[in-house]
């Protein structure tokens, strides 16, 4: 069993990391079972001192308990949530792989991810390329939230040192690619450097006909703890006025997201209800509730395994 990350004086905190924790037992199989006496095992192994007070020995192992149970109604909550999608069944009160689940390979990977957050600088992960394969997998969940073609989702993100999806690197190439596919009018293009513009996926819904007006949705991709919060497509793509001065000229105002690979339910809601950003946010949960591991080219979960395998040998026992 891999050592529990370090807990904080937060019990939801607590909880959502537990129960990562517990996920990260099952898709890595370090262990074929989790449950809350399991947990409250592996967290009472280590007592807070060397003390054989009986009262402090209780009051240890309620707290241990009551942190389990904690993030047992967490890993509930997820399997009832997303079902056959999650890649753990529960049944009376133990948690275990399940082997008939469509995403085990992505959600390995965004598990692992969430571990480079948990065990902070012990994986030996500089997060190149890392990055690169969450910036890959982001525009396969943003098209499938919108229905979008295959040929209408791309990373337009430079993570690698290059442009995603086949596009050109340079900026001004790559938004006049994108501009007649989208049959939408180029804008105005920055001089200087080849950037993405915080766009890492853009999506789009087509009518099928050749006019400008369709569901776009331009994303952006981090696996940085918190910054999501803090995270917005420039305005350039939606906001700048004269809309001539936009990147592409949609003539429809396009949706924003952001996709992370912590949890929504590590934010309270009144936190959610506080923030200024007005857009979409995809995390790890909401990503598998689009994704199969058939959604993705067999070239990128080969590239995901590889590092997934790679990173478990760092993890801490």
């Amino acid at each position: 069993m891999f050592v529990h990350p370090p807990l904080v004086n937060d019990p939801l905190h607590n909880a959502i990391r537990l129960a990562d924790w517990a996920e990260l037992n099952i898709l890595l199989e370090e262990e074929e079972t989790i449950s809350v006496e399991k947990i409250t095992y592996s967290l009472e192994e280590i007592p807070p001192d060397a003390s054989d007070d009986s009262e402090d020995r209780e009051y240890f192992h309620d707290r241990s308990a009551e942190r389990a149970e904690n993030a047992f109604m967490e890993l509930n909550a997820r399997y009832s949530w997303l079902g056959f999608r999650y890649p753990l069944k529960i049944d009376r009160g133990v948690a275990m792989l399940h082997r008939e689940s469509r995403a085990r390979d992505i959600y390995r990977f965004l598990i692992i991810l969430r571990a480079r957050q948990m065990y902070r600088d012990q994986l030996g992960d500089d997060g190149e390329q890392s990055g690169l394969l969450f910036e890959e997998v982001v525009p396969y969940a943003l098209g499938a939230y919108i229905a979008a073609s295959s040929g209408n989702q791309v990373r337009f993100g430079v993570a690698g040192g290059q442009r995603g999806s086949g596009l050109p690197h340079s900026p001004d190439q790559s938004l006049q690619n994108l501009s007649l596919r989208m049959h939408e009018a180029m804008g105005v293009v920055p001089s200087g450097g080849n950037r993405d513009f915080g766009a890492d996926a853009i999506v789009w819904k087509q009518f099928g006909d050749d006019r400008p007006g369709q569901l776009v949705m331009v994303g952006q991709a981090t696996i940085s703890e918190g910054e999501w919060m803090h995270r917005n497509p420039p305005k350039r793509w939606t906001d700048r006025q004269p809309l001539s001065t936009r990147l592409i000229h949609f003539l429809a105002r396009p949706l924003t997201a952001v996709a992370f690979v912590e949890t929504l339910s590590l934010t309270p809601r009144d936190t959610l209800a506080g923030l200024t950003s007005q857009s979409i946010p995809f995390d790890r949960l909401r990503l598998l509730s689009v994704l199969s591991d058939e959604s993705l080219p067999s070239d990128l979960r080969k590239s995901m395994n590889d590092w997934s395998d790679h990173m478990k040998r760092n993890l801490p026992l």
